[in-house]
């Protein structure tokens, strides 16, 4: 089995057409259908269902897409390793969740670009849960997420703590019986959901209604207009209160950790260890 037919034969699979596989390589269809033809003489066994669709993976070209992906991932990593100079240089693919991004990372990142300007970093913001299926599948070298993270295959780096408030658009102590602290906005699949329900429940908080956000621009201006109340951190709120619209009042037991995750046999660059002892420069010194 060849190397380049691992390549077609992945392209291939994610395709999931010859048309657009050959497209996407630069090659002719019947280059394409030659080969893993070949390739599949060469293995003993059926890689693909053809169809009038295009093709579908069977058991055994699963099992070889699995590990194919392995093995072109390692010689990636290992061209990588040997190309490396004496100083962080290349590309990484950091993630974050939204409030992180926001207001703990620009100092880092401005920093970090500043010292290595040869690292071409790139940040992808989305919710914890996603961003750890991101660095598990090694789509992301690393990330800032809600913590814990329990998996064997992911190392943890503590980065700071916060704590959750409760967010209104008036001081007055939080009661029900204010039209303003009725309805809960918050987002959907919020990573807090059980944190912030305990809470209320454990203090006979009934909101009367939910109403779900893609955004927390999007809750923090409806916050400050009166629509309802939500439950944030801490340093979010410190960060949107400038304008006087918006109070917070403290929550008990409602304290979490961000944490920065990566694979245990993730590819450790020097421009990931760079940016490794950049996190615990900015926030554990």
């Amino acid at each position: 089995m060849e190397f380049k037919d691992l390549l077609i034969f992945k392209t291939l699979a994610e395709e999931g057409n010859v048309t657009k596989t050959a497209e996407k390589l630069c090659y002719v269809q019947s280059n394409i259908t030659t080969r893993m033809k070949k390739l599949e003489q060469s293995l003993g066994a059926t890689l693909f269902y053809r169809h009038s669709k295009g093709i579908t993976l069977t058991s055994k070209g699963r099992l070889l897409l699995k590990k194919g992906e392995e093995i072109l991932r390692l010689v990636e990593e290992t061209e990588t390793l040997l190309k490396e100079g004496d100083s962080p240089a290349g590309h990484l693919t950091i993630g974050a969740n939204e409030t992180t991004a926001l207001v703990h990372l620009p100092p880092l990142l401005t920093t970090f670009s500043m010292q290595y300007p040869d690292v071409h970093l790139s940040l992808q913001v989305d919710s914890t849960e996603n961003l750890v299926e991101s660095v598990l599948s090694h789509e992301l070298d690393g990330s800032f997420v809600v913590g814990p993270v329990h998996h064997i295959e992911v190392e943890t780096l503590p980065v700071l703590n916060e704590k959750l408030v409760i967010i209104t658009n008036s001081e007055e102590p939080f009661n029900e019986t204010n039209p303003s602290h009725q309805t809960l906005l918050t987002r959907p699949n919020y990573v807090h959901h059980a944190r912030i329900h305990e809470w209320l429940n454990g203090n006979g908080i009934r909101p009367a209604r939910t109403m779900e956000f893609n955004t927390l621009e999007a809750i923090i201006s409806c916050v400050k207009a009166g629509l309802g109340f939500s439950v944030l951190t801490k340093s979010l709120a410190d960060y949107h209160r400038n304008d006087g619209y918006l109070h917070y009042h403290e929550l008990s037991a409602s304290s979490f950790q961000t944490i920065f995750i990566y694979r245990k046999d993730g590819l450790i660059t020097k421009a990931f260890d760079a940016f490794t002892k950049s996190i615990e420069a900015e926030f554990l010194s």
